[in-house]
């Protein structure tokens, strides 16, 4: 009889273990053998993709940091295939950063397991999932509190969205066109927020992508209400690492699609390519744009000409509507 055949007979779930490490692949196989059920390996995130097409496992331990492709780009993929209707999903993980990393997957994520681990709280939590009994001990607590910026996404377009400025009685400054993408050209991004700020605050809902600390930019721009994604590897209520592109895209764009009348500003996008390569920003900001479109939204994104090329530069400002800002970023005095 056929390998499949028994398996299929027996009833024996398959787990496919991902991860770059070859001793975390043995020692977890191990365990997931000892617990009674199939260990199937992959090294890496594309060898992942193919093994789930070819192997269907019941569940997959699924590492974040992998060279060739990070573990929220193979789960991203797997959802969009369809693969985690049937298939669970546990992080592999020896950070704590996770609590916002997963804007837009957080629906197929089954929970995090931390390394190192405890073989018998490995055991029981496998047991737990494919057997669907309550675990005894969860290894990843729950955060605390929920990320903040999860509340803004409705689940229905026209849904109420939080997080909206009080409208002014004054005109506006910049009238920005529904469906069109502005590259503010500065050394910093003062006209971006005049004109994000300006929106904001005619009853447009917003949304501020920035490298700067919340903080200030709610000091200096008076946003109380308004969602700030502070681009850092901070641990923290509302942040994206810079490095999880296609999470911060996943974002940025389920937003759009949830808002009624929204603007998005980006400031930072030289901190975004330092971390992800132009090319991939690039990609990224084609997507938002092409929502952004379809929507009737309006991106505006701050960048300091210095930092690109001229070839960067041309592809950047292609199909979007240029600012040429002369203010000059402000002298601080030492005190």
């Amino acid at each position: 009889m056929a390998r499949w055949h028994v398996q299929e007979v027996l009833g024996i779930k398959k787990v496919l273990i991902v991860d770059d490490n070859p001793a975390i692949l043995d020692i977890v196989s191990e365990l997931v053998s000892g617990a009674g059920f199939e260990p199937i390996t992959a090294s890496g995130g594309k060898e992942a993709l193919e093994r789930t097409a070819t192997e269907h496992p019941d569940l997959i331990l699924l590492d974040i940091n992998m060279p060739d492709m990070d573990g929220w780009t193979v789960l991203r993929k797997l959802k969009e295939e369809g693969a985690t209707a049937k298939t669970k999903v546990m992080m592999l993980t020896a950070t704590t950063d996770v609590g916002t990393d997963i804007f837009g997957l957080q629906d197929v994520v089954s929970g995090y397991i931390r390394k190192p681990f405890n073989n018998k709280d490995l055991s029981d939590r496998l047991k737990s999932i494919l057997e669907e009994r309550p675990p005894a001990a969860p290894i990843a607590p729950a955060p605390k509190e929920e990320p903040r910026l999860l509340s803004l996404f409705g689940k229905k377009r026209n849904e109420a969205l939080e997080g909206k400025e009080k409208a002014t009685r004054s005109a506006k400054k910049f009238e920005l066109r529904p469906g069109l993408s502005y590259v503010v050209k500065e050394q910093k991004a003062v006209r971006s927020f005049e004109m994000f700020t300006d929106q904001v605050t005619h009853n447009i809902q917003g949304l501020c992508i920035t490298r700067q600390y919340p903080a200030i930019v709610r000091q200096e721009w008076g946003l109380e209400e308004t969602p700030i994604i502070w681009l850092s590897n901070q641990l923290g209520k509302v942040y994206v690492n810079p490095a999880n592109i296609g999470i911060l895209g996943d974002t940025i764009i389920r937003f759009i699609e949830k808002s009624n009348d929204s603007v998005v500003m980006i400031d930072g996008i030289e901190f975004l390519i330092v971390n992800n390569g132009f090319d991939k920003v690039l990609k990224m900001i084609h997507r938002i744009t092409e929502v952004v479109m379809e929507y009737k939204s309006r991106l505006i994104i701050s960048v300091d000409p210095r930092a690109l090329d001229v070839r960067e530069m041309a592809l950047l400002e292609r199909n979007m509507e240029i600012v040429e800002s002369n203010i000059r970023p402000p002298v601080r005095i030492a005190r």
